[in-house]
This record gives structure tokens, C-alpha cells and sequence, in this order.
């Protein structure tokens, strides 16, 4: 049969207007058009046949004719996605009815909800679909709300913080995975159970308990609490607990957050740690130092007591670094370290200060006298060799000692104090250790004056070359030249070069000045040949800075280009020690510099090492005997039994000998009885501007041994042919 708009409800064709059938179709039209539910009839292809106002409204209608007219195609109209009009129609064919159908569909303002529908199929007798038949329910608040649980349910599992939910009678309700994963338990170990955050039998008895009773008062608690896993792995975690109350202000539920901060706990350990410890040593650093002091000087203030602080820093670290590399100077640090360590009583404080420096707190120390007995307990560290990766090298402070009330009242004067006898101590070698003096500060203010004069007189060149002739016991002349720095101060006046020249090596100055006296005296000594006086070699001194310096090969084939100068006419002296740091590299820079062509010294020999090992592997040319030998050769047996062991060991190595210091005629006839060639001192000449050697030269030249001529005749009588045998 034909199906229309006008059909009744459930099925009939239209409302009846009275009789005792009217009366129940009224009934069942006052539920049609009252009820709260949308009900609809629709044909199978899509058309609305009839809807009650419910559905209207629903929908944003008026009333249920406007959306009868408006709405001709569900599915492509009022559905968000049509294929669900599709999933509609294929259970109803196949079941006859549809139950808790959900879809999302559009308003008459193209808004959209969520609806659920139940609906059934209508057939004819031959049982052909007729019409749907159904109710309709707005759900897109239960819809947001179960989005809404969906989302929480997310975020409950997925948070990386650990949530565990207390009922009032502290009872686990619901624990996520984060909480399971952070504490180490069971889900079912744990559920309906008193809530758990370390291992039984490490957990601290009724602390739940508490921690529930403060939450239950403030609304929430918050700390930070040790706790063991089952597999008794400690570990830290925050904590914080927020009360849930009913409407009517009863407590409900405990919600316990959870967060591991072992990691945070031990990065900031280990952030104190740097803050306090010296990363190389593990000993305590300069601000931990500082603090330790203030702390033994507060203690001995209220005890009446003393408190000593020894600085120390080791000797010629820097060559160790530059010679043998940064992991060796690392690696000796670590053993100084450890063996500092030994030497400190219950009370005392080894730390590191910085660089190669360490100090060392001794409280309740007693008298001044006492500061002997550190000293050596300190200086007795260092009397064994440091075993370093590639060779034994041994290693000594440098001590300064200060002591509170004494020196300093406060932690930074004390340690200025025993840093200010540290520095007496270097430049008073072979000095060991310093007791602090008042006069020491004065000595320091001296010191940095003339590092900023130093400084200044290399910018205002006023450094000059003196030149002290080296003399030819064989020929009576003058054979050579050392170039000698001299400093005119425009107001203090001449300063001595043993003054400035260890203040200019520990400031790093030494290589400009060095530089520039190694330029300086090939130039001059080319202006010389020019000018007739043609030097055999012309000596100048290196130091130990700039020995070890890396680029000194190229520096001196770059000023013998520059100046013109003959390689074999330049003598480079050096001293002992400067050699002896790294011996395979000083061998090494040696054989490149006799690359170049240059003559090399041993300048003061016989007063380090002298040794025939290394004598034997350096490519030296000469031997300069130090004065202190020469001083008392006349007096002193010893003295004399030096120099002829010295010149012995030369002649039979093939190198020539220099004695300095010769200041009287009976040391020089002394030195030629012993075959001693060439000699340089104030008998001779003292060192003298340029002007003034090249006359001392020419007039040397002229008429040999010009002024010595006691000397001449001794010279004549050695050199006399022996008579023949009959």
C-alpha cells in the first residue's frame, strides 16, 4: 500500500475523530506529540513521513513540518557521514530492528550532535518494508562525557607521573602503569590493599597513616621521601597527596602523585660535588677551602688556638705540561694529590687551589716552630719519583707558610700571606719552604710593579745590549762575543737582570725579550763585519721558556734569514736544568737547531746534572765552566780537581771550553796551565755597550794581549817547542 504523510501512528492511516477508537489513538497521539524522545517514521529511501515535535526541536525545527520539507535526503542531509545511513538500512534489513544506533548528525544551523536511535521495520502483510519506525535521544552530553572519561582514562595511563587513588579507608582503589613502573609493584599486589611505597620492612611504620591524616586536615601534602623497591633498589621520590571531598565536604578519596627524582637528586649531587670538589683530584676546591678555613678560624678564635695554611706549588709543572703533554701533567696532579692526602691528620684540609697549586689547613697547630715539622712532612711526599706512563720524573714543591692570629685574621689574607711566601720561596732556591714576613707583602707590591714596568719597557724598547768579550788564552785576542740584556730604568736606574729576568720568565714576557735580544745581537753582530771586526761567534742566551717554546727552530732560522748572519758564528747557551725536564725532546729541539748550523753551549756547567749520559747525547759544542769553580781555583783543591775534570771531559768529547768569571791574573794563569782556551771575566773585560767592545777589539787586534802582558809571556813560554832529545 501507498505510504504517506498522512498515515497513522503506529501504522494507521490517519488519526481517527471519535468513537471508542478514537479515545485510544488520542491517547497514543498525546505520547506522539508530548513525548521527550524524537519519534519518527521514515520511508526506506530516506524521507521523513512523520516526526513529533521532540525531534523537531532536536534537529533546531520549528515544528515537525519544517523538518519533514526540509530534510527530503537523510542520508546526504542530516547525516556527518552518509555511509552510516547505509550501516542503518543493512541491519534493519537484516534483523528487522536497530538498537542504540549512534551517529553524528547535522542540526538545521549545521551545528552537530551525537544521537542514539532504536528503531523497527514496518512490513506489509507480504512482509515488504513499508516505513522505519523509531525514537531518537540527543546524547552529546554523554557522548562529551565519555570523551571526557576517555581523554582522563589517557592521561591516567600515559602520564609519566605515578598516580595511585586512596579510598577514606586507605585502601588502594586504582593505581596507573607510571605508579607500577616507578615503585616496583604488582598491580594485584597492591589493590584493595593499604597503599605501599617501599618494599615491607623498609617502609617507615604508620607514615601513610600520617600523610593521609595531614591531607585529610590541609587539602593536600607534599614532601620527599626515601624508598626500596622490591628489588631493594633505593630510590627518591616527591610525593604529593590531594584530598577529594563529596558536595557535602566528606573525604572520599586520596589521590597520591608519584615522580622518581634519583636522577634529579644525583645531578644535583653531583652539581654540589663540582661546586666543592676538584673535578682531576677529588680534593676540595677553592671555595671549599675558603669555607673550611673560616670555619677553623671561627674555632680557633673561640679556643684561643692557631691555624697554619701551607701553600704549595710544584716547580716546573709548566715544562711537565709542555714537554710530556696535558694527560702527564693530569696525571702527576693526581698523585701529588694522593700523596697529600696521606700526610693530613683527622683535622686538616688538602684542596686544591687552582692549577698546579695546593693548600693545606692545619688547625690547632701550636707554635710557629711546629711549621718545620709540615714542611717536611709535606716535602717527604715528594722524595720518591711519580711513576708517569712514559718515565719516572721527579717532583718538587714550593712551600709558603702562614699562620692565624699571627699573620691574618680572615681566610683570603691567610692565603694571600702563605701564597706571598711561596713566591719567596721560588725565587730563594734552593730554599724549600717560607715562614710568611711582613717585609714579603712590601716585596710582592715590588714585584708587580715591575711586571707592569716590564711590560711597559718592551713597549718603550728600553732594554739594551751590552757585549762581553770571550778571550783567546792561544792568540791573546778577543775570539767571540756574549750578548748581555741590560735594563737603564728611566727611574729606579739600572736593575739588575737576575731582578728582572725571573719575574719576566714566570709572567711570559721572556719571549718578547728573548726574541728581541736574539735579533738584536745578529744584527749588531753583522754591523760588525761590515765594519771589520769579524766576531768567530757571537753567544746568546736562551731560557728555559723559550727552549721548550714549540716554535724556537723557526724563530731562529727566521732571524738568521732576516739579518743575514753565518749560522756557524751564532752559539746559543742554554743552561742544564732547561734541558733536563724532557730529555727526548731537548734532544730533539737541540738536533734540529744544530740543523740549522748553530753552535750550541751548556751555560754554567758543572752546577746541575753533568752528566756523561747526556752529555753524550747532545750535539753541544761547548762547555762553559761556571764562576763559582773559577771563583777559588787558587785556594780551593777541590775547585781546581773540577776544572780539570772538566776540561779533561771536554777534550776528549771534542768540545771547547769557556771559564767565566776569570777576575784575576793568577786565575787566568791557572786556567792556561790547564789547557783552558778561551776565558771570558772582568779581567779581561766587563760587558760594555757596542761602541766601546768594538774599540776594546780593534785595539786587541793591534797589539794582542793589549794590557795583560804578564799574561803574554806565560802564553809565549807554553807554546815554546820542547827541546829534542840527544
Amino acid at each position: 500500500m501507498a505510504a504517506d504523510t498522512s498515515c497513522g501512528f503506529p501504522g494507521s492511516a490517519s488519526w481517527p475523530e471519535g468513537g471508542e477508537g478514537a479515545s485510544e489513538d488520542a491517547h497514543y497521539r498525546s505520547i506522539f506529540e508530548n513525548a521527550v524522545e524524537g519519534i519518527y517514521q521514515t520511508t526506506v529511501d530516506g524521507r521523513y513521513l512523520r516526526v513529533n515535535p521532540a525531534l523537531a526541536r532536536m534537529y533546531g525545527f520549528d515544528d515537525p513540518s519544517q523538518l519533514i520539507a526540509s530534510f527530503t535526503d537523510i542520508a546526504g542531509q542530516l547525516y556527518v557521514n552518509p555511509a552510516r545511513r547505509d550501516d542503518f538500512a543493512r541491519v534493519m534489513a537484516r534483523d528487522g530492528v536497530v538498537t542504540d544506533f549512534q551517529a553524528q548528525v547535522y542540526r538545521r544551523d549545521r551545528t552537530t550532535i551525537w544521537i542514539e536511535e532504536s528503531a523497527r521495520c514496518v512490513r506489509s502483510r507480504q512482509g515488504h518494508i513499508l516505513y522505519y519506525e523509531g525514537m531518537v535521544t540527543d546524547i552529546t552530553v554523554r557522548m562529551a562525557s565519555e570523551e571526557k572519561i576517555r581523554l582522563l582514562a589517557t592521561v591516567f595511563e600515559s602520564v609519566s607521573e605515578g598516580i595511585l587513588v586512596v579510598d577514606r579507608n586507605l585502601k588502594v582503589c586504582a593505581a596507573n602503569q607510571a605508579y607500577l613502573n616507578i615503585t616496583g609493584h604488582q598491580r594485584e599486589s597492591i589493590l584493595g590493599r593499604p597503599p605501599l611505597l617501599s618494599t615491607p620492612g623498609f617502609d617507615e611504620s604508620g607514615l601513610i597513616e600520617r600523610i593521609c591524616a595531614d591531607a585529610d586536615i590541609t587539602g593536600h601534602w607534599r614532601g620527599e621521601l626515601n624508598c626500596v623497591r622490591p628489588d631493594y633498589v633505593p630510590f627518591s621520590a616527591w610525593i604529593s597527596v590531594t584530598t577529594v571531598r563529596a558536595p557535602s565536604g566528606d573525604t572520599e578519596f586520596f589521590v597520591l602523585a608519584c615522580s622518581d627524582i634519583t636522577e634529579r637528586k644525583q645531578q644535583e649531587e653531583r652539581i654540589r660535588y663540582q661546586a666543592n670538589f676538584d673535578g682531576l683530584t677529588n680534593l676540595p676546591n677553592r671555595r671549599m677551602l675558603h669555607e673550611r678555613l673560616e670555619q677553623a678560624i671561627r674555632l680557633a678564635a673561640s679556643a684561643n688556638e692557631r691555624v697554619a695554611v701551607a701553600f704549595l706549588d710544584l716547580n716546573r709543572f709548566k715544562q711537565v705540561n709542555d714537554s710530556l703533554g696535558h694527560r702527564a701533567g693530569d696525571e702527576l696532579l693526581k698523585q701529588v694529590a694522593r700523596r697529600l692526602r696521606s700526610t693530613c691528620g683527622a683535622s686538616d684540609t688538602i684542596g686544591r687551589y687552582g692549577g698546579d697549586e695546593f693548600v693545606m689547613i692545619v688547625p690547632n697547630i701550636g707554635e710557629r716552630f711546629s711549621a718545620s715539622y709540615l714542611a717536611e712532612k709535606l716535602l717527604y711526599a715528594f722524595s720518591d719519583p711519580f711513576p708517569l706512563p712514559e718515565r719516572e720524573l721527579y717532583c718538587s714543591p714550593s712551600i709558603g707558610i702562614a699562620f692565624y692570629p699571627t699573620d691574618a685574621d680572615n681566610a683570603d689574607g691567610l692565603i694571600r700571606c702563605a701564597d706571598l711566601a711561596m713566591y719567596h720561596t721560588k725565587r730563594s732556591a734552593p730554599q724549600r719552604f717560607s715562614l710568611y714576613m711582613p717585609e714579603m707583602r712590601l716585596q710582592s707590591v715590588q714585584r708587580l710593579d715591575l711586571e707592569h714596568d716590564i711590560r711597559h719597557a718592551i713597549l718603550r724598547q728600553e732594554f739594551h745590549l751590552h757585549y762581553q768579550p770571550k778571550f783567546d788564552f792561544e792568540t791573546g785576542r778577543i775570539a767571540g762575543a756574549e750578548a748581555l740584556i741590560r735594563w737603564p730604568h728611566p727611574t729606579i736606574g739600572q736593575i739588575p737582570p737576575t731582578d728582572f729576568i725571573p719575574v719576566a720568565e714566570d709572567t711570559g714576557q721572556i719571549s718578547h725579550i728573548g726574541e728581541w735580544t736574539l735579533r738584536q745581537a745578529c744584527q749588531q753582530a753583522q754591523l760588525w763585519r761590515h765594519n771589520g771586526i769579524d766576531l768567530d761567534v757571537m753567544a746568546v742566551n736562551l731560557s728555559p721558556r723559550q727552549f721548550h717554546d714549540s716554535g724556537l727552530v723557526r724563530l731562529v732560522r727566521q732571524i738568521l734569514d732576516e739579518t743575514g748572519m753565518p749560522p756557524d758564528r751564532l752559539e746559543l747557551e742554554l743552561t742544564e736544568g732547561a734541558m733536563m725536564v724532557d730529555m727526548g725532546r731537548a734532544v730533539e729541539t737541540l738536533r734540529r737547531l744544530k740543523g740549522l748550523g748553530v753552535r750550541l753551549a751548556i751555560d754554567d756547567f758543572g752546577t746541575g746534572y753533568s752528566s756523561l749520559a747526556y752529555l753524550k747525547r747532545f750535539p753541544i759544542d761547548t762547555l762553559k765552566i761556571d764562576r763559582s769553580f773559577v771563583r777559588d781555583i787558587a785556594n780551593n783543591a777541590t775547585d781546581t780537581a773540577i776544572i780539570d775534570t772538566i776540561i779533561g771531559l771536554a777534550c776528549s768529547l771534542g768540545f771547547s771550553v769557556v771559564a767565566e768569571g776569570v777576575e784575576t791574573a793568577e786565575q787566568a794563569l791557572i786556567l792556561m796551565e790547564r789547557n783552558c782556551r778561551y776565558s771570558q771575566g772582568y779581567l779581561f773585560c766587563k760587558p760594555v755597550p757596542p761602541e766601546v767592545f768594538a774599540e776594546h777589539f780593534r785595539r786587541c787586534d793591534h797589539e794582542p794581549w793589549s794590557g795583560l802582558p804578564g799574561l803574554r809571556s806565560v802564553a809565549d813560554a807554553s807554546q815554546k817547542p820542547a827541546p829534542r832529545k840527544p
